[in-house]
């Protein structure tokens, strides 16, 4: 059976917090604790009614094979920023499958509603900072805010990784934002509309980026290698879990820390909607964006 806690594990060794939604207002400079480091992650929980959930999840199963990207855990959409690696077709695509995400919001109320309160919701915990989706430099046009994904039972998870991994992964990408985005140190971002039934819960690693910056391989789910080319084993490594429940929003240290997405198993489907934020460079600005 799976735990029924949100935070759980034998020592919590980051400070990861939860905060209910209707205290939002008390809580307005959550993202800047995380960059200052006197916080590493927070749970704002029911951000989303039960009611709003089976509506998200409602709209997710009726997405077309035409909208959604397969991926080795499952499928996505809209296209992830990953599938950006040139200024030519593969840009027209993603911004192909973002302009259907847009329509939808036209179309079906409560994705329009999950891009209000997302926004309010950044707005809110931003404290002083003016936030916005950043701009991709060759289009003129803003990126995703964010990517529905699916796990499927058996099929994995998410292999161990850090958001700062991504910058050398998708250099291009990177290429048309950074001027405008601190990408050090990036947070993560999801909302969870439908656990698994076993798995699928968010392992945090005893291990950070400013003394582990690379893989093998990025499939490899079993070890990484520090600054000395050493191999460090990640089931040696102390963890703990993180499980949102429907309806919370999980943001998190995510580019430093290392952590995986655990497989999924039993009958459901795990659903999230999600991406990354960070600051401007001038720290003035809070960005999000997938």
């Amino acid at each position: 059976m799976a735990n029924t806690e949100r935070i759980y594990g034998e020592e919590i060794f980051f400070n990861f917090q939860e905060y209910d939604y209707d205290t939002i207002e008390q809580h307005k400079d959550l993202v800047h604790q995380i960059q200052t480091g006197e916080l590493h992650g927070f749970i704002m929980k029911n951000v989303f009614s039960p009611a709003e959930v089976e509506s998200l999840k409602s709209f997710v199963s009726e997405l077309t094979d035409e909208d959604l990207m397969p991926t080795p855990s499952g499928k996505i959409f809209p296209s992830p920023f990953a599938t950006i690696t040139d200024t030519g077709e593969r840009l027209d695509s993603y911004y192909d499958k973002l302009a259907r995400l847009d329509s939808y919001k036209t179309q079906k109320g409560i994705v329009q509603t999950l891009s209000d309160r997302l926004g309010r919701f950044f707005a809110t915990v931003g404290g002083n900072y003016s936030v916005s989706i950043p701009y991709n430099k060759i289009k003129d046009k803003a990126v995703a805010p964010g990517t529905f994904r699916l796990f499927y039972p058996g099929m994995g998870g998410l292999h161990v990784h850090c958001g700062n991994l991504f910058q050398a992964q998708s250099m291009f990408f990177y290429s048309l934002i950074k001027n405008d985005i601190d990408m050090d140190g990036q947070l993560s971002y999801f909302v969870v509309l439908q656990q698994s039934e076993e798995g699928g819960e968010l392992t945090i690693y005893d291990m950070l980026w400013d003394k582990v910056k690379r893989k093998d391989s990025p499939e490899n789910n079993e070890f990484v290698i520090d600054d000395d080319g050493k191999e460090i084993y990640v089931d040696t490594l102390k963890s703990f879990a993180v499980r949102p429940k429907p309806g919370d929003i999980l943001v998190f240290s995510g580019g430093p820390i290392w952590h995986r997405v655990e497989n999924i198993k039993g009958a459901n489907k795990r659903i999230t909607f999600g991406g990354f934020l960070n600051f401007s460079r001038d720290n003035k600005e809070l960005y999000y964006w997938s």
